[in-house]
């Protein structure tokens, strides 16, 4: 069954339910309320009767006994053996009404029709102690309660129509949004086109709240598709380069190389410089991938130690200056020390392929940790500053294939700051230099990956 449909089936029996319930308790509380207020004027009746009946000895007791008769009742005196010692009755009262001695008031069944009755006790003429049974019919009451069940019954049938007409608006109110969005994915799956839900600006309510968060994440499929093309295209045209002329060496292997020794040097040289290449990508690429495999393992690490042993490390194995300054005491720093290691790499590394003079890294603290590598290479023009972190955009495309370079370190780095908490914040003057910010977040919250050029 659709959801359309359950709606209204579900809304419609509550509905009913709820009218029926209230219909049966309004029905007997009246019908309790009439009964009730039968026997209390019953009640009455006997009192003033037997008040009567005790002030005026000498009149003729069926005189007295007609006198409070009820209209369409009777009235009966019983001795204590449940002889009948008078009874007067109206002429449409034929039955034998079967009280007996003893009982009090209230309703009774007698041959299908209903009665309300009261007795009490009574000192009969001849000064015996008897009982007086005062009765009389309900039939009135029964024919307005029937009434009144005809009228209730109409009335819920007449209710039910609005009922019956108001969920079928409020289902299609409820699912027109969703059949919307499942017309909408229909339409993105067939045509591969990513859309978006009309959504009105005048409500605010949870269906409006859907439709902004389909919006958004079709938004956000949408972009993460464009860049997974880019990607695609970009690192098949890294690709493609390297496969070309790997391809060309080996050819020219085929053709002269195994007769030409200086021919078969370059070509090996070159292939394998060409491998090489294609290796780091790769893995660049794979580390990408695997970003978010395994979540950080934070730990306390004493920043100005750490920063020693890594810059020792590049200090061997480059032939650059690197120089570490600590402008604080011994600080303690939450991060991941395999990850934070491998971001302090890459943006070392980066800044010793892009400068050939000295390189400074300085941690300090100030309102929290702070570690800033300085290079004094040509610096990033302003209009590129934006773009750094995007994958495989590269400042100068010719340079970067003199240094190795493939667009991909700074990208990997975004996602390690992003994956460590930290911010990373990049400040370049052309012709002066490059400095990169690596700052560690106190509240641990996502961290904002800025870009921005000194004295804009």
């Amino acid at each position: 069954m659709k959801l359309r449909n359950r709606i209204h089936l579900y809304s419609t029996l509550l509905m009913l339910v709820i009218l029926v319930v209230l219909t049966v308790v309004i029905y007997y509380s009246f019908s309790s309320l009439a009964y009730s207020t039968e026997v209390d004027e019953l009640d009455s009746v006997s009192e003033a009767l037997r008040s009567t009946f005790t002030a005026n000895e000498t009149v003729n007791p069926s005189d007295i006994l007609r006198a409070y008769m009820p209209v369409s009742g009777l009235v009966k005196v019983i001795d204590q053996e449940g002889q009948s010692l008078e009874t007067v009755q109206s002429p449409d009262i034929t039955t034998q009404f079967p009280v007996e001695s003893g009982e009090d008031s209230g309703t009774m069944m007698v041959d299908g029709e209903r009665f309300a009755y009261t007795t009490a006790p009574l000192i009969w003429s001849d000064g015996t102690i008897a009982e007086l049974l005062i009765a009389k019919s309900l039939r009135e009451v029964s024919d307005n309660l029937e009434t009144l069940r005809l009228v209730l019954a109409a009335a819920v049938l007449l209710a039910m129509i609005p009922v019956i007409i108001s969920g079928a608006v409020l289902a299609g109110v409820v699912t027109k949004p969703i059949a919307a969005l499942t017309e909408t994915m229909k339409n993105i799956q067939q045509s591969g086109n990513f859309q978006k839900l009309p959504v009105a600006e005048q409500s605010n309510d949870e269906l409006k709240q859907m439709g902004l968060t389909f919006n958004d994440m079709m938004a956000l499929l949408e972009e993460n598709y464009s860049k997974q093309e880019e990607f695609v295209s970009n690192a098949s045209h890294e690709l493609k380069t390297p496969l070309t002329i790997i391809g060309s060496y080996a050819r020219l292997l085929e053709r002269q190389g195994l007769d030409d020794e200086a021919v078969a040097k370059e070509s090996i040289t070159a292939i394998r410089a060409e491998t090489d290449r294609m290796k780091e990508m790769i893995e660049q690429l794979l580390l990408i991938a695997r970003r978010n495999e395994t979540a950080p393992e934070f730990e306390k690490v004493e920043l100005g130690t750490f920063m020693e042993e890594t810059i020792a490390a590049f200090n061997q194995s480059y032939d650059r200056e690197f120089i570490l300054k600590v402008e604080s005491e011994p600080f303690i720093v939450l991060t991941d020390a395999v990850k934070f290691k491998q971001l302090l790499y890459i943006l070392l590394d980066n800044a010793r392929k892009y400068s050939s003079d000295r390189i400074e890294i300085i941690a300090k603290m100030d309102e929290t940790a702070m570690v800033q590598i300085r290079d004094y290479g040509d610096g990033i023009p302003k209009e590129s500053l934006p773009y750094v972190f995007d994958r495989f955009y590269r400042v100068d495309k010719a340079r970067a294939r003199e240094t190795g370079g493939f667009g991909l370190g700074l990208s990997l780095a975004a996602h390690l700051a992003e994956l460590l908490k930290l911010k990373l914040e990049i400040e370049s003057i052309e012709q002066l230099g490059t400095t990169v910010s690596v700052i560690f977040s106190s509240d641990f919250n996502v961290p904002e990956i800025k870009s921005k050029q000194e004295g804009s």
